[in-house]
């Protein structure tokens, strides 16, 4: 609670809904039970106390059967009695209202809907409820409820969407499975009251005429609810409750050890959120990772919420049981999702990933999700086998799933359509495509290969994202180049440039360091003829106007100190140390690391560069005179230097332009696309050591002339134009011998290829345009508004 007016404005409105809620329900409750005597408020009452008091000695008798989640009262349900005559007047009106209708003749779908519906979809967001949809929660729950008797749990069940809908499944599997039987199946937690409220009456309402009608839904913290090597164990509050709820005792109360499935929509957490809940939800969801003191998980502290409901979920979860949620995407991709991805690999068989192309399955939420439905599984060599379907829908779900409808028949056609999609998901063991959907399948030994680095010998993570989202030409590129392409940290070595610390005390143009006096051995070394050469150095890729950089191109020069001030005595450079010195420089954290913080080490040059960001030009530079590079670009170093002019040749021809569009991330500001140091050298190149040598020719074409934005490279601004003679004629030979004479791509494809990278590009960079700079906010949390609320607040506290 931020003192936000969205605040204030989202706790009224809940305790009204669960007051309203508590009313309706009892009204709905004493017609399907005489012995509850009618809700009836006199007239004349002014006070709130007096009305909270009439209220609650009628919700006492249902709290005598069961329904605590709903009925029992706590703070909250003081501020809904307020000591304002119009208040107390409206509740009585409700009440008066309610009496008139006769809840006996209404059938439970009916009922259903109405507490659906007493929440209007634009005040959801308010509430924090984001309801899945019916199309999702079913097709999850196809993949994962296989049989009547499965215990399924929803950790975060909010209004029971998977649970109300896991109810009506098992119903269709045997409709002469009694309410009990089912309810004693399914269970639900929620951290909040008001979800778990609303999950107990959504499955209550679903026969009210029963005596034993005791939904289990838990109102705890999920990752308090304890765990361990014998299974899930039912906290002694909860069981204590239930206990009294059932009238036995407490040792006799039984709950499921092991889940068949585990079903949610996990709530979204921003990463940066996590430990703003306090330093017992820290430890709390830190705990998550471990079963006892064993560690189960690696999640970097910057994963969303989500990451570790999969860890602490799958505890609950027996051998063979089903997983599935709808989460954020983020983990296919971004370098914390590596944690993600390795817990899945090791433990569960990954069933599918499903994501679509044509609609948002949240549209209220700023977030893209994919579905993900694993399968929890012991033997290595099994999950090693193990297809990994991706699944990119290119028609919006009502498109494979008919609508929810209360008729058997049409029941029934849904459940058939669902399980036809599911068919043609898990058929395919090799890449599909049609009009309707893509599947890509991928082996778990496979993708354990592709995120694996040897030289740590740890799981480093890889981009899950492009077995969904990439064009189709990627593939096709990937199936004519097995045996061709491979990983560049293969053929070499990737590294950060050099990270000064101060920039502007180590980067220097030739008349500064003049008109300081910096000695020459400073600012210059000695080239193998023994003649004294400047330190270049690549500064901003702005620099780099050519396929090799030149040296006219180059602004500054770094200064490499390596002896000690006592060994400088008397020199310029000490003088300029010591400025340097004044303006803090040496209290940096990068400089103030170093054993002397002036001293940048021994650099080594590298024999190319590689950008860190590309907007919409693409090269990479051959450093053919061995200049020093800046931390704006990585260092490329070859292991084989022979090597150099046919790698760098590949890297600046287009293809690898389709590579880094889909390897890296869309950063803040321009749409500026980022790469991260493992994801430069993860990213596939032409196997230049099994190749010839390219024509000379088209080196010596390529390394003079300047390199335009890809659009002017190819000629077009849009993917519809594109044609093989629109193409820099250079560009293109170099490109007609990689995709054509060594990848076996034909002129087809070539232009596939090229209409990919136009449409990528153009995409990223319209998507940027489009969002614009925002307001800083977080979930509707307005950062501006509330610093000011903050200051006010603090000017008007009392001196003492």
């Amino acid at each position: 609670f931020a003192w936000h007016p969205q605040d204030f404005d989202k706790a009224a409105r809940q305790t009204a809904y669960l007051l309203v809620n508590k009313i309706l329900f009892y009204c709905v409750l004493q017609a399907k039970r005489p012995d509850f005597p009618p809700l009836r408020i006199q007239q004349g009452l002014v006070r709130g106390a007096q009305l909270r008091k009439i209220l609650q000695s009628f919700f006492d008798e249902v709290l005598k059967i069961d329904y605590q989640t709903i009925y029992t009262a706590d703070f909250i349900d003081s501020t809904a009695f307020p000591d304002a005559k119009e208040v107390v007047s409206e509740i009585g009106s409700l009440v008066g209202m309610l009496e008139k209708y006769d809840f006996s003749k209404l059938g439970y779908d009916i009922v259903g809907r109405i507490f659906e519906r007493l929440i209007p979809g634009d005040e959801r967001h308010n509430l924090g409820q984001y309801f899945t949809r019916a199309d999702v929660v079913d097709l999850i729950l196809r993949f994962c409820l296989r049989y009547e008797d499965d215990k399924v749990l929803d950790p975060a069940c909010g209004a029971g969407t998977f649970l109300v809908r896991a109810y009506q499944h098992k119903k269709l599997m045997n409709q002469r499975k009694g309410h009990e039987e089912i309810l004693e199946s399914l269970w639900g937690n929620d951290i909040a009251k008001f979800p778990a409220h609303l999950s107990t009456i959504n499955l209550a309402i679903n026969d009210l005429a029963v005596d034993h009608n005791y939904p289990n839904i838990i109102q705890e913290d999920f990752f308090a609810l304890p765990v361990g090597n014998e299974g899930f164990d039912l906290p002694a509050s909860v069981r204590k409750r239930r206990a009294v709820t059932l009238g036995i005792a407490e040792r006799e109360v039984t709950y499921p050890r092991w889940f068949d499935a585990i079903v949610g929509n996990p709530p979204y957490t921003r990463q940066e959120e996590i430990p703003k809940a306090g330093v017992d939800k820290a430890k709390l969801i830190e705990r998550a990772l471990k079963v006892g003191e064993r560690r189960i998980a690696n999640i970097s502290r910057r994963a969303g919420i989500h990451a570790y409901f999969f860890v602490h979920g799958m505890k609950f979860l027996k051998n063979g049981g089903r997983f599935g949620f709808i989460v954020s995407n983020s983990w296919l991709d971004v370098d914390y999702g590596k944690g993600l991805q390795e817990f899945f690999l090791r433990n569960c068989k990954i069933v599918a990933v499903i994501e679509s192309k044509v609609e948002r399955w949240f549209p209220d939420a700023d977030i893209n999700t994919s579905i993900v439905i694993l399968e929890k599984w012991g033997r290595k060599r099994e999950r090693d086998a193990n297809l990994v379907r991706f699944v990119y829908l290119k028609k919006p779900l009502r498109h494979f799933i008919p609508p929810a409808q209360d008729m058997w028949e049409k029941q029934v056609e849904r459940i058939a359509a669902i399980n036809k999609l599911i068919k043609t998901i898990l058929f395919h063991s090799s890449l599909y495509e049609s009009a309707e959907l893509r599947v890509f399948p991928k082996s778990q030994k496979e993708l354990w290969k592709e995120g694996f680095d040897p030289e740590t010998g740890k799981y480093a993570g890889a981009k899950w994202g492009k077995y969904l989202r990439a064009p189709s030409i990627f593939f096709r590129v990937l199936e004519k180049g097995k045996g061709k392409l491979v990983p560049l940290k293969q053929v070499a070595e990737v590294r950060f440039g050099i990270k000064t610390g101060a920039n502007e005390f180590f980067y220097l143009t030739e008349e500064e360091i003049k008109r300081k006096g910096i000695e020459k051995e400073f600012w210059m070394h000695r080239d193998k003829k023994g003649k004294w050469v400047p330190n270049y150095v690549i500064k901003s890729p702005r620099e780099c106007k050519t396929i090799e950089v030149r040296p006219e191109d180059l602004k500054y020069r770094v200064l490499m100190i390596h002896k000690d001030k006592k060994d400088l005595k008397g020199t310029k450079v000490l003088r300029y140390i010591r400025q340097g010195e004044r303006k803090g420089f040496d209290k940096r954290p990068t400089c103030a690391s170093r054993k002397r913080w002036y001293d940048l080490g021994h650099q080594s040059p590298a024999d190319g560069i590689w950008f860190k960001a590309f907007n919409d030009r693409f090269l990479a530079p051959q450093n053919l005179e061995r200049y020093f590079s800046s931390d704006r670009f990585y260092a490329v170093y070859l292991k084989n230097r022979t090597l150099k002019n046919k790698l760098f040749l590949y890297l600046n021809s287009t293809l690898p332009a389709l590579f880094v569009e889909l390897n890296g991330r869309v950063s803040l500001g321009e749409g500026a696309l980022d790469n991260m140091t493992y994801e430069a050298a993860s990213m596939l190149i032409l196997d230049v050591s099994r190749q010839p040598a390219f024509d000379g020719r088209i080196f010596k074409a390529l390394r003079h002339r300047p390199i335009e934005t890809i659009f002017m490279e190819l000629g077009v601004t849009t993917p519809d134009e594109v044609s093989l003679d629109k193409v820099r004629p250079d560009r293109r030979e170099l490109d007609r011998i990689v995709m054509g004479e060594i990848l076996g791509l034909t002129e087809k494809e070539q232009l596939e290829v090229y209409r990919a990278v136009i449409d990528l590009v153009r995409s990223r960079i319209e998507r940027a345009k489009s969002t614009g700079r925002r307001r800083l906010t977080a979930d509707g949390l307005d950062f501006e508004l509330l610093k000011n609320t903050i200051v006010e607040r603090v000017r008007e506290k009392p001196r003492r």
